[in-house]
């Protein structure tokens, strides 16, 4: 009997078998804008035929800032100026372009420019608190119907050092290095935060939660995944699971030295997985490294989408699901990260034909 998206999705992420393959697409206005019309991601999504796995909706909670805590975001002249002013100091980031929904603009400058600039952020992460903002989900849930899932953010924030790799790569590995003590004062205030806006996003009616963690060593070593990410995470599962909830880990980049670690995660799943050229592994060397503990979505490298023609497609998305064998129940056949520009939807349309022919 054939399945609805939804009930093929929360069939394999609750470790059973579905009726076949699923496969779903990571889509917002970043590939939409590009298209004719700018249709929306969702009713784009659904005239394809996807199985939705909706990322990208609102956030569960709404941030309230007290002890003097103030925050503006300006877009002038080209460029976008995110700014807090504390009775400690003021910090502002930029960046070139507006920050809409599904852009991409070049970070110009970080909250981080000097030490002292942690002390700052502390203190507004300190005063930061979240109130329940669920409002929007029965409508999400209705415009996408049988077609999937919403996944909601657990925190907009990442793991506490993330957030600072990703604020500033370079200034955040020397400091880290030289003034241990000053950031990880931070980080653990960051952290903090982030735990009391996942206990409010779990109080949302959906069962499974998102944190765009970007989990990839092109950022961070082995070694401080398993000390700061691993903890934080386990912290993230125990909130959610608490609430009869499960999360969904982003790894979007080069995970192939970080398998083993990702092993003793106890999350529903890894979503963005991705080969080479923006990853540096296979789909089957998760399942080898995780046996079928979590689901895998993933499996197509952006740019490969870009360039490939539709039989070059049509092989590597067959060689990838005959590699997995049974593996294949607890995969979802997805492009890895936000589809880019320039692919062409009948790229899209050949991905589910293929994942129609593998009934189970």
């Amino acid at each position: 009997m054939e399945m609805t998206s939804k009930e093929r999705l929360n069939c394999v992420l609750e470790g059973k078998t579905p009726d076949r393959l699923a496969s779903s697409f990571l889509i917002n206005p970043y590939y939409t804008n590009s298209l004719p019309g700018k249709p929306d991601p969702i009713e784009f999504m659904k005239e394809l035929g996807a199985d939705i796995i909706d990322r990208d909706g609102p956030l569960p909670y709404k941030i309230v800032l007290s002890g003097g805590v103030e925050y503006t975001d300006v877009y002038e002249n080209g460029e976008t100026v995110r700014t807090y002013t504390t009775p400690v100091g003021t910090i502002y980031e930029s960046f070139a372009g507006p920050m809409l929904w599904g852009s991409i603009s070049a970070r110009k400058s970080s909250f981080v420019k000097e030490l002292e600039d942690y002390k700052i952020l502390q203190y507004v992460f300190e005063h930061m608190d979240f109130e329940p903002d669920y409002s929007w989900y029965e409508e999400r849930m209705e415009l996408i119907g049988d077609h999937g899932i919403v996944v909601p953010q657990a925190t907009e924030f990442r793991s506490s050092l993330e957030y600072l790799l990703e604020d500033n790569l370079q200034r955040t590995i020397i400091d880290l290095s030289e003034e241990p003590e000053i950031v990880e004062e931070f980080m653990q205030v960051l952290k903090a935060a982030n735990m009391r806006a996942c206990r409010v996003a779990a109080g949302c009616p959906a069962t499974y939660f998102n944190v765009w963690e970007d989990s990839s060593t092109t950022l961070l070593s082995p070694a401080w995944f398993e000390e700061y990410v691993l903890p934080e995470f386990q912290e993230f599962t125990d909130i959610l699971a608490a609430n009869g909830k499960k999360l969904i880990h982003h790894s979007c980049g080069k995970i192939k030295n970080l398998l083993p670690l990702m092993n003793q995660e106890s999350v529903a799943a890894f979503e963005s997985v991705t080969p080479a050229p923006v990853g540096d592994i296979q789909i089957r060397d998760c399942y080898d490294a995780w046996d079928d503990k979590f689901v895998v979505i993933g499996g197509l490298d952006p740019t490969f989408l870009i360039r490939c023609t539709l039989e070059e497609l049509e092989q590597r998305t067959v060689e990838t699901i005959e590699s997995l064998g049974d593996h294949r129940r607890r995969f979802v056949l997805a492009n890895g990260d936000s589809l880019p520009p320039r692919v062409d939807p009948q790229k899209l349309y050949k991905m589910i034909e293929i994942a129609k022919r593998y009934t189970f």
